[in-house]
């Protein structure tokens, strides 16, 4: 072989290693981007986050980027929203809506289970092939504020609205029916007798039934971390998600939902039908129980448009069985509250 072809063949050698040095280069050199949305008091998220993630974080150090989203903010929400549309997690079978969700690439991870299975495998492959981008999402390079004060007051309350118009339009129109409830049972009117004897039995046991159910179901959601079956307007998981669905931090409020439920049917039935000790004064505690509720249903109505940006259907179904049980309990009430009003005054006069 003459100089001039071993030349040729030492430049294509050196071309080629050369080549393959930078490569494997920019093979380590790229970083494996990946975003995992969280929510507050989800117990899986807890595990994603400080068992799962921290050991892959320290093996991979600068070549591993995961950008930690909670679902509960309007940045987070905004993004998780283009999430379920980018990644078709909907339109699963079934449907992928629920925290945590880690997305790299074109691929979605979803449980504390199948994130620690299938996510370290899919570093590696990403860091092979040079690196993978961070998903095209909104809110992960400029975050929207979520301080009234930056993005004004008006738009941001307006922003969170628009978010889930139908819904919140919805939860708008059950929140009027809500004060205009309070403000008719708080005083004693004679129609509220008229509407207990007409509903009869029937205009407490079934707002109570009704209001039950739905309780327990969102009790099951909120303990459980389960995704939440929707209708076809509302975004109940994004309400669940929320840090307004834990009481004092710890409680779900569904809990203390079920809890009133069964002590108001309790309250009920031995007011009407076991009638022992004391039952002419029981209905002015079931009263005073549905007025709390009436009260607590307020609130939590009034923070889904304008607060978090999404209504639950189950909640505005609790707070609708919630008015129920205010006007049936109305009349009794006030009649009980009379006759304990009495009862203290006879005894005051003959202490």
């Amino acid at each position: 072989m003459r100089w001039p072809a071993r030349l040729f063949l030492v430049l294509c050698t050196i071309t080629a290693l050369s080549s393959g040095l930078t490569y494997s280069v920019s093979a380590q050199s790229g970083a494996a981007n990946a975003v995992v949305f969280v929510r507050p008091g989800c117990p899986h998220c807890h595990v994603v986050v400080t068992e799962v993630l921290p050991p892959l974080k320290e093996k991979y150090g600068d070549r591993l980027r995961v950008v930690e989203l909670d679902t509960t903010t309007p940045a987070g929400n905004a993004a998780w929203s283009a999430a379920l549309q980018v990644y078709d997690l909907a339109r699963g079978d079934p449907p992928q809506t629920g925290v945590p969700t880690l997305l790299i690439g074109d691929t979605a991870l979803v449980g504390s289970v199948e994130i620690p299975e299938r996510f370290p495998a899919l570093i590696e492959m990403y860091l092979a092939d040079g690196g993978v981008a961070m998903p095209d999402l909104p809110g992960l390079d400029e975050p929207a504020s979520d301080d009234p004060e930056e993005a004004g007051l008006w738009a941001t309350v307006w922003g969170r609205y628009t978010r889930d118009l139908a819904g919140n339009v919805l939860s708008t129109l059950v929140l009027i029916a809500l004060v205009a409830t309070i403000i008719w049972v708080l005083r004693p009117r004679p129609w509220h007798t008229t509407w207990a004897q007409r509903t009869g039995a029937l205009g407490m046991l079934v707002p109570i039934g009704l209001g039950l159910v739905a309780a327990v179901y969102l009790a099951y959601v909120e303990t459980t971390g389960a995704t939440a079956v929707c209708g076809p307007v509302g975004d109940c998981n994004t309400v669940q998600e929320s840090r307004y669905a834990l009481l004092f931090g710890f409680l779900p409020v569904a809990v203390l939902g079920v809890i009133g439920y069964i002590a108001i049917l309790g309250g009920y039935v031995y007011a009407n039908w076991i009638k022992g000790i004391g039952a002419e004064y029981v209905p002015a505690l079931v009263f005073a129980m549905a007025l709390f509720g009436l009260a607590f249903s307020t609130y939590l109505t009034f923070l889904e448009p304008f607060v978090i940006g999404a209504t639950c259907a189950w909640c505005l179904t609790s707070a609708v069985c919630m008015i129920g049980v205010a006007l049936a309990s109305a009349g009794s009430g006030w009649t009980s509250l009379r006759l304990l009003s009495n009862a203290f005054g006879w005894r005051r006069q003959h202490s």
